[in-house]
């Protein structure tokens, strides 16, 4: 007994020492606040071979620079439009050049005007994180400013439950300050945060390779109706989701830009005519009752969207994909990415 409490205690200390190591090399305690507190690559060049996730993508380049942005632009004062959202935004396995941000800088230079598009994205980041980003993130760009910030939301925050105090960057109660200073600088609980929202975006059928509607005919896809009511049990992160399109406005004017509102599609459900259709056979209710939460959220957008004068951009609504498209449930191959930006390029290209 006393030889494995013996054991035991000396694998206990191992194991501190290796997480006091780990929070002094990889956590923010002796620097203060940096990069790692928002989960920000940088200065970043990945390569992927991603032929197994979509035919002809063979390998791509992934980059984000110093700053943690991905694209081309001059310097970070006079970026045209910067665009936030979560992994369908970030595209991390869409090369470069080919992502819709790029589409869409490379349509408006056809079109004879030099505006830079310029990637903010995060992976699992919804609009929570999209707050948060003006208060953590973007205060550590020296000059950074842009006329627009595309949101490209929705997706994410379908997996955030009740009313969370996102804009609340400073709790009044001092023992609250003091946990989120904890957990702002420890690697530890910056490593719980990932695995955690990697289950979440799983959980929300977010995950890269997650099973897209692949080879559907027209004659497999059966229509349903333009209008659905949202699920009544989705009421309460409606709510709260309207509050965070709210402050996020409210914080994207205050950084001297202007929104613009772009609603998410998915390969669940085909549009065609104003009509969606949905697959017919055993896999429909499950694609229903994800289309009837993303389009909830995404009506919700545009309403929201509305009410306070930003540029509205229904894309789900009003794009037709098919199954090349995507790559799984949510995430574009190129082929998409390049649908998507060319479809946002004739949306601004007299709005801008």
């Amino acid at each position: 007994m006393k030889t494995w409490l013996k054991v035991a205690g000396v694998n206990a200390l191992v194991l501190f020492a290796g997480l006091l190591i780990a929070e002094l090399v990889f956590g923010n305690w002796l620097f203060g606040p940096d990069y790692r507190q928002m989960n920000i690559p940088r200065n970043t060049v990945r390569v992927f071979d991603v032929e197994t996730l979509y035919p002809g993508g063979g390998s791509i380049t992934y980059t984000r620079d110093e700053h943690g942005l991905r694209g081309h632009y001059k310097n970070v004062g006079d970026i045209d439009i910067l665009t936030l959202g979560g992994s369908t935004t970030n595209q991390l396995y869409v090369d470069d050049e080919k992502t819709w941000q790029a589409v869409l800088g490379q349509a408006f230079a056809g079109a004879g005007r030099d505006i830079s598009v310029v990637n903010a994205a995060v992976d699992g980041q919804s609009t929570r994180g999209h707050i948060a980003v003006f208060e953590r993130w973007f205060p550590l760009i020296e000059g950074l400013q842009a006329d627009h910030v595309l949101v490209y939301a929705g997706i994410n925050d379908i997996a955030v439950t009740g009313h969370e105090q996102y804009d609340e960057m400073r709790s009044p109660d001092p023992v609250r300050r003091f946990s989120a200073a904890i957990k702002n600088k420890s690697a530890v609980y910056e490593l719980y945060k990932v695995v955690r929202g990697v289950l979440a975006a799983h959980d929300a059928h977010v995950v890269h390779g997650d099973g897209p509607r692949t080879g559907l005919t027209w004659e497999k896809w059966q229509p349903t109706g333009r209008g659905f009511d949202a699920p009544p049990e989705l009421t309460d992160r409606l709510r709260a989701y309207d509050g965070r399109l709210r402050t996020l406005t409210k914080k994207i004017r205050d950084f001297g830009a202007e929104a613009i509102y772009v609603t998410q599609p998915s390969a669940d459900f085909r549009v065609r005519d104003g009509w969606i259709w949905l697959p017919a056979g055993k896999d429909r209710d499950e694609a229903e009752q994800y289309f009837r939460q993303l389009d909830a959220f995404n009506r919700a957008t545009m309403r929201v969207c509305g009410e306070l004068g930003a540029i509205c951009i229904d894309l789900a609504r009003n794009m037709d994909f098919e199954d090349a498209d995507f790559y799984d449930r949510v995430h574009n191959t190129d082929s998409g990415a390049a649908k998507v930006g060319q479809y946002l390029f004739q949306a601004l290209k007299d709005k801008l």
